[in-house]
């Protein structure tokens, strides 16, 4: 569901409700990884969750997807989580508008 609300031009706009729960929650799932809470709970950025994912992958996992891969599943998922589809999605991207510069 998109949801109309003023925010900034470079923030997925995830409410806080959970959707950025069940995002990371998705992204463990699709990538077979596991964060841990404080790690998750430090994550601002696309670019960190990014490369979180890419280390949590390890050498071999990394080499079985490419980074583009990598990125359009993260984009995905963000996407699903509630993010404006209309929103280009770079690594500065931040996940709440609260944080977007």
């Amino acid at each position: 569901m998109i949801r109309l609300s003023p925010h900034k031009a470079n923030s997925l706009n995830l409410w806080g409700d959970g959707d950025e729960i069940e995002m990371i929650e998705a992204i463990e799932r699709a990538f077979a990884i596991r964060f841990e809470n404080a790690e998750a709970e430090q994550l601002v950025t696309m670019g960190q969750l990014f490369d979180l994912v890419k280390s949590k992958l390890g050498k071999q996992g990394a080499e079985a997807i490419t980074d583009d891969a990598l990125w359009t599943g993260l984009v995905k998922h963000a996407r699903e989580a509630g993010a404006d589809p209309r929103r280009t999605v770079d690594r500065n991207t931040t996940f709440f508008s609260r944080n977007a510069e």
